[in-house]
């Protein structure tokens, strides 16, 4: 916090570990669709930060993973329906896409962004 006082000189960078604790293999992307913006916690708005685990590829039921496909590249959270396991899209206007056709790049260990009090997710 003694950074603040001097913007100019605020010392060595932050590294990623401080950033989010406990990532194995960190990757920060961009969101970039509105696949993910909706109501629910796992809501994710076009221009948020992701931080990726590439390490964390073992499936969690309810957790939010980057993933691809003939596609291209998708954030979505994993469930499994009564039709089997799927990638679903927080907005609904997305199609679910079946984990069997993905493939993962990792865990969305953490979501950062321009923090705006006006915004809601």
């Amino acid at each position: 916090m003694k950074a603040a006082l001097t913007p100019d000189t605020p010392g060595p960078a932050v590294d990623h570990e401080a950033v989010m604790p406990g990532i194995g293999q960190p990757l920060l992307l961009r969101a970039d669709t509105d696949e993910m913006q909706g109501t629910s916690p796992a809501s994710i708005r076009p221009g948020d930060y992701l931080h990726i685990d590439r390490k964390q590829t073992t499936l969690d039921e309810g957790r939010v993973y980057v993933i691809t496909d003939t596609d291209g590249v998708h954030v979505r959270l994993y469930t499994t329906t009564r039709l089997g396991s799927v990638f679903r899209a927080e907005n609904r206007q997305y199609e679910d896409i079946p984990a069997n056709e993905a493939h993962v790049i990792g865990l969305v260990a953490g979501v950062t962004s321009d923090y705006s009090p006006q915004l809601l997710n």
